[in-house]
């Protein structure tokens, strides 16, 4: 009998089980990048039914020289599991159909896998040759879009160093709900005043709580990204979240930071400023891999950053009962926080629009304070919000400003470790002397 899906000349059946053995792979990396680029430094092939018992981590990452003296950064790694069906976009049609490949693949051996080679020039910052598949490029797309990205926001949103993806500025600030004011004026709905089938003109009580009501409503259903399902539970019906295709599988995450340390520089003597750390991880919880795919690395490095763009202590706009959330003003109304500012005005003067901020997240998240002129080279500044209230990438400039000799192509964090793994796996080395 046929098998839907696999063709009529291959022989369907199991494997034979067999005891799996420890394989221990070793993967060296060497890569610099940018601060707040998103770096591969790892792929790693995982088969059906694999179990990673352990990871380690070990790295020796220097920055080149850099102006600040004082602010600290953070070195983070990220390692995931993307298997062949989780590098499908949802909405993007190349690399759906790059996963359907993968399957396909794994299906019919003589399946063509060509359409998903790296075409014509190499990739280096992926470290793809021409002609190879593009694993890295597609796995590292579909984490981005999962991991760094917020809802609704493109993996492009932010790109770094010609061609990688921007992590976000990891700082909450009283900027976290801020909005421009044409944002505002398409959340807010226009609503009848009066009852359609009430022709007079008189405006009863009843009609100005029937228009608060429908008001209400419709805004609050835009200021909510809803998905059918939501509906459905509002009405009382309760059902799963759609999962067809699956995610990405954070591993583990490791976070370490380190202040700059005085250096001196080789070619001229001069005294410098550069971070360093020594980095050594691991990994020890176990997981089951169902599904063929790849373990991933992602690499950033985030420096402490302050806002060049905001002119003053955000605290200033709290000059009225309503800005200090009065007790009696406090309801679950997510406008009666919002405070309005017109264009030039405020404490981030240079927006090009008015725009709106939630007095709340002062309090929640926090501000920065800053004593001297903003237009200072060596105090970790980055142009942010811009004119168009882009707040969460930093530029290539921002970046670049953060180096003694950003024009020299001394502008990077270097680092060179290793990863070892530990993996219950069917493969054994079938040459290897007992």
């Amino acid at each position: 009998m046929a098998v839907i899906g696999v063709p009529s000349n291959v022989n369907v059946a199991s494997v034979p089980r067999v005891g799996r053995k420890t394989r221990r792979p070793e993967h060296r990396f060497q890569v610099r990048g940018a601060p707040y680029g998103i770096y591969p430094f790892l792929a790693a092939p995982v088969l059906p039914g694999d179990t990673l018992k352990n990871l380690l981590v070990q790295a020796r990452v220097v920055s080149d020289p850099v102006k600040s003296p004082l602010i600290g950064w953070w070195q983070e790694y990220y390692f995931f599991y993307v298997s062949h069906r989780a590098m499908a976009l949802p909405g993007d049609a190349l690399s759906t159909a790059f996963s359907q490949e993968l399957q396909d693949m794994m299906l019919d051996p003589a399946k063509s896998v060509s359409s998903t080679y790296r075409a014509s020039t190499a990739s280096a910052g992926y470290y793809t040759y021409s002609g190879g598949v593009n694993w890295v490029t597609y796995a590292v797309a579909r984490v981005v879009q999962e991991f760094f990205r917020d809802q609704g926001e493109p993996v492009s949103a932010g790109t770094i160093d010609a061609s990688f993806y921007s992590a976000q500025i990891s700082q909450s600030s009283w900027l976290q709900s801020v909005m421009n004011g044409a944002q505002v004026a398409l959340e807010v709905p226009s609503v009848p005043v009066v009852d359609s089938a009430d022709a007079n003109t008189t405006l009863d009580a009843h009609e100005v709580e029937s228009a608060m009501r429908y008001y209400q409503m419709l805004r609050d259903m835009k200021l909510t990204d809803m998905t059918y399902e939501d509906y459905l539970r509002q009405s009382g019906v309760n059902v799963p979240e759609k999962q067809d295709i699956p995610q990405p599988e954070l591993i583990r995450y490791i976070r370490e930071w380190t202040y700059p340390s005085n250096t001196i520089d080789p070619t001229s003597g001069a005294p410098r400023s550069a971070l360093s750390w020594s980095i050594a991880e691991r990994a020890d919880k176990d997981r089951f891999f169902k599904e063929p795919g790849l373990i991933l690395g992602l690499s950033v490095s985030r420096p402490k950053v302050y806002l060049s763009k905001q002119l003053g202590s955000a605290m200033g706009m709290m000059d009225d009962a309503l800005s200090w959330l009065h007790p009696m003003l406090q309801t679950d109304d997510v406008m009666a926080s919002m405070k309005k500012f017109n264009t030039a005005t405020g404490p981030i003067p240079g927006n090009t629009d008015s725009y709106m901020v939630d007095v709340a997240d002062l309090l929640m998240y926090g501000d920065q304070f800053v004593n001297f002129a903003m237009t200072a080279t060596d105090a970790g500044l980055v142009a942010v919000p811009t004119p168009a209230l882009v707040k969460k990438y930093p530029s290539q400039a921002d970046v670049d400003a953060l180096f003694v000799d950003a024009a020299g192509g001394k502008k990077y964090v270097r680092q060179d470790g290793v990863v070892s793994l530990n993996i219950l796996s069917r493969v054994v080395d079938r040459t290897a002397k007992v």
